[in-house]
Formats: C-alpha cells, structure tokens, sequence
C-alpha cells in the first residue's frame, strides 16, 4: 500500500559552542545502509547524528544533540552528498575546497582522503553518481565541474551565467542535472559531456546568494523511476518530463524539493513544508492556445499527507533510502525526523 501519513519522530540539533544562535540546516542526508543523519549547517563543518540516540535537554535545547565534523578551513560547510555504498562523505565549503572523507565504524575520518580547491568560489552543490564512481559540483563560479573518486579532475562544463545552486543524477547514471540562479537547468550526457538539453525554469533576478528562495532554481531532484524532474526556487515547484523539458506540474511550494525513493511522494516547500502523494498519470503539458504556445502548467495533482510548518526560510530536505524517513533542516539550527507509513 502507498503511505497514507506521516509522523513526527525527534527533533535532532547541534551546538557549535560559541554562542553565537542557531546553526541553519542547509542540506540533509542519511547514511544510505548505517543509523545515521547528516546536514550542512551554518558552520565550517557538518553535523553528525546517530538516529537511535535518545532526546536530551542541554542548555535549553530539547532533542538528540550532535557532533560537529569534516572541518573546512573557513566559511560554511555549505554542500554535502553521501555515496551510495555509504563508504565515503563528499563535502564543499565557501573555502572553495572539496573534500572526500572515508566512512568507517559510525564515524567519518578525522582528514579528508582526498581534497582539492574546486571552484573559484563558494562551492553550493556537490553528487555522487549512482555508482560513486564520480562526483557533480557547481559552484559560485558558475561552473560544473565532474569529477573521478579521487577527486582528480574530469571535465569542466560551461552553461550557467549565475550561481549554480544544486546538481542531481539520473538513478541509472545516464545522465545529471545541474539548476542555478539564472534560472535554468541544463540535462548533460554522464558519458559524453554533451548539453543534452536547456530547461527553462524561470525566476531570475539580480540578487547574487544572499536569498536564493528568490532567484532562480534552489534545490532539484529526479524522481526513482527517472521521468520527472522537480524543481523548486523562486515561490514555486514545478515538475518536467526529463526526456522532453516539458512542464507536466506545478504548485506555489518553494525553495526545497526531494522525490521519496519508495514511492510517488514529493516533499516540498521551506517555511510550509508539505508531503504529498503525487499522481503522475495526471502530469501533462498546459494545453496549447491558439497561436500554439503552451499555456499554464496543471496543478500537481495528488494526495496530501501532510502540511509540516517549520519556520521562515527553513532549508534541508531529504528521504532515507529506504523512504521511511523524511528529514526536514530548520533555520533555528534544529532537524526533524518524520516516520512515513
């Protein structure tokens, strides 16, 4: 049966010691086979959960508290991805430095195995293929970047004239996809490089990083069975067809967006989060006018299971692997953990 509900779990936070508030939560992970929850905070490391760890108070803080790990050398840790085999960390901070950082015994390393100065500028985005065997970054520089596990270079690709916000593979590995401030996302071919296609998701402006709710494309995510493609930014989601770039759905979520690996459910939105159990057999194309241009985009047909109110600009969103979980980052430094079922 498909999930019908969800229910809040814990509430995970961490405190970096220097008394200086709430650490945002930029991005959330699971460990994809071991107990434990990841996030990209406002701090130069990342924050590190084990999920069977009992709730606690500490300083007027009720929820299982952290640790704080995978240093950079200044700025934010502001990216990170897990490999698919949960063997490595991959991280990337406004030091402009990507880091690779082994896995072993419910820790990561105390040194990165691998780390190289990757883009000029902040690094926002950072994904393993499927197979771990290479790595998508995207940067402030406006570059994507692919890289080998090593880290050692593969290809540099030029599309993007703003910050490129997120990146996301296919779940065959046939292809990726970056999304960036300027308001596109480019589909490239994981074998040749090849711009496979523009997709005009909209809503730039001038702004440069401060508020990228605002401007252009925030987060994106490719659906389990590879055909949809979400994106979320500024004031709304839409969903395409990856093969064809068309606009099949939309809804006025915004900012964060993720697919249940499970089942057909998206999960969406920052200050009002919701979850909702979509119905792709209703995603099509706005019915063309007159003169043949496209008109408005259908609303994303479905079921809501829930509406999930988290706090203004609430960032971080993601599925455990095996969609039981659903992790939501919150701007007051906090993680909530909600069961589906």
């Amino acid at each position: 049966m498909p999930p019908t509900k969800l229910t809040k779990l814990k509430t995970f936070h961490v405190d970096d010691g220097a008394k200086r508030g709430p650490l945002t939560m930029s991005q959330v992970r699971f460990h994809p086979t071991e107990r434990f929850l990841f996030a990209a905070c406002a701090d130069r490391r990342i924050a590190v959960w084990t999920l069977d760890d009992k709730e606690t108070t500490v300083k007027n803080l009720t929820g299982v508290p952290g640790q704080l790990a995978c240093p950079h050398e200044a700025g934010w840790a502001r990216c990170l991805d897990v490999s698919s085999d949960g063997k490595w960390i991959a991280t990337g901070g406004s030091d402009r430095k990507l880091k690779l950082w082994a896995w072993a015994d419910g820790k990561p390393a105390l040194k990165p195995t691998h780390e190289v100065e990757a883009h000029a500028g902040w690094i926002e985005a950072v994904a393993f293929s499927p197979d771990g065997t290479r790595l998508v970054t995207g940067g402030a520089d406006f570059a994507v970047k692919v890289w080998n596990a090593d880290l050692s270079p593969l290809k540099t690709l030029a599309g993007h004239t703003n910050f490129v916000r997120d990146a996301a593979w296919t779940p065959d590995g046939s292809a990726f996809v970056t999304g960036a401030e300027d308001g596109k996302l480019l589909v490239w071919d994981a074998k040749t490089f090849a711009l496979l296609r523009t997709i005009e998701y909209g809503g730039a402006n001038d702004q440069y990083g401060q508020t990228p709710a605002l401007s252009g494309v925030h987060r994106l995510h490719v659906s389990r069975d590879g055909k949809w493609l979400a994106a979320a930014g500024s004031k709304s989601l839409t969903v395409f067809e990856l093969s064809s770039g068309n606009a099949v759905a939309s809804t006025n979520l915004d900012a964060q967006v993720c697919f249940g690996p499970k089942d057909d459910l998206l999960a969406a939105g920052s200050n009002n989060a919701k979850v909702i159990a979509y119905d792709a057999t209703k995603f099509q194309p706005g019915k063309p006018d007159k003169n043949g241009k496209a008109g408005p985009t259908p609303a994303l047909a479905g079921n809501e299971l829930v509406q999930i109110k988290i706090g203004d600009f609430s960032l971080g969103m993601r599925f455990s692997a095996d969609g039981k979980l659903l992790g939501l980052g919150r701007a007051d430094g906090k993680v909530e953990i909600w069961e589906v079922a």
